[in-house]
C-alpha cells in the first residue's frame, strides 16, 4: 500500500510571525537545528523562510536581520500539500514546483512539513517515484537527485559519510537520509553480511 504524506510528514513544525524578526526566525532555526520555518499571520501558515532565503535576501542585501521581519524576506506564495497524499504524488509536486519542502495543510490548518530529503529513505519502497521525470526540476532539486538516488536502478546510492571498508567519517545518525525505521541502512546491511 502507497505510504501517504502523512505517514512520514514531520509534525512538530517550528514557526513564527510575520511580525517577528529574522533574527528571531534564524535563532529559532539554530535552536533546533532546521533549515527552514513556516512564516504565520493570526496563526494561518502564509510564507516559509529558509537558510538560502536568508542569505539570499538579508546577507547578500547587507540588511540588518534584528530590523528586517520575517515577511520581507519569506518565499510566498506557500506550496503546500493535503496529508492524505501519496509520497510519489508529493514528490511530483516538489519536482514540478521547485521547491525541497512542502508545507502540510488540513483544513487551512499547518499539520505538518515534507521535505525532499524525508522522501529519501521511501525512494527504493516507492517504484512509481524511480519514473519520475526531473527534466524540469530546479538545480537544487536535481542536486539531491544525484547524490542520494540512482534513476537507472530506481535504488539509494551508497552513503556519502563513509568511506571505503564501511569507517564512518560522520555519522549524524537518526537525522541521515539513509536512516529506515531507526536503523542505519548501511549498518543494517554490515549486521547481514555478519550473520
Amino acid at each position: 500500500m502507497p505510504k501517504k504524506v502523512k505517514d512520514i510528514m514531520i509534525r512538530d513544525v517550528k514557526t513564527a510571525s510575520t511580525e517577528d524578526t529574522v533574527l528571531k526566525a534564524a535563532e529559532i532555526m539554530n535552536r533546533y537545528e532546521i533549515g527552514s520555518i513556516v512564516v504565520t499571520k493570526n496563526g494561518n501558515p502564509v510564507g516559509i523562510i529558509t537558510e538560502r532565503d536568508i542569505l539570499k535576501r538579508v546577507v547578500c542585501k547587507e540588511k540588518d536581520p534584528a530590523k528586517t521581519k520575517t515577511i520581507e524576506v519569506m518565499s510566498k506564495p506557500l506550496v503546500t500539500v493535503k496529508p492524505h497524499v501519496t509520497i510519489t504524488l508529493a514528490t511530483r509536486k516538489i519536482v514540478k514546483q521547485k521547491v525541497k519542502k512542502l508545507v502540510v495543510i488540513n483544513a487551512d490548518h499547518l499539520v505538518g512539513i515534507l521535505s525532499l530529503t524525508d522522501l529519501i529513505p521511501l525512494l527504493d519502497t516507492q517504484k512509481p517515484i524511480g519514473k519520475l521525470s526531473l527534466k524540469d526540476a530546479s538545480k537544487r532539486v536535481k542536486r539531491i537527485f544525484e547524490i542520494y538516488y540512482d534513476p537507472k536502478r530506481q535504488i539509494r546510492k551508497r552513503c556519502p559519510l563513509t568511506m571505503g571498508k564501511g569507517i564512518s567519517i560522520s555519522c549524524i545518525g537518526s537525522k541521515c537520509m539513509w536512516y529506515v525505521t531507526d536503523k542505519c541502512v548501511f549498518l543494517n546491511l554490515i549486521e547481514k553480511i555478519s550473520n
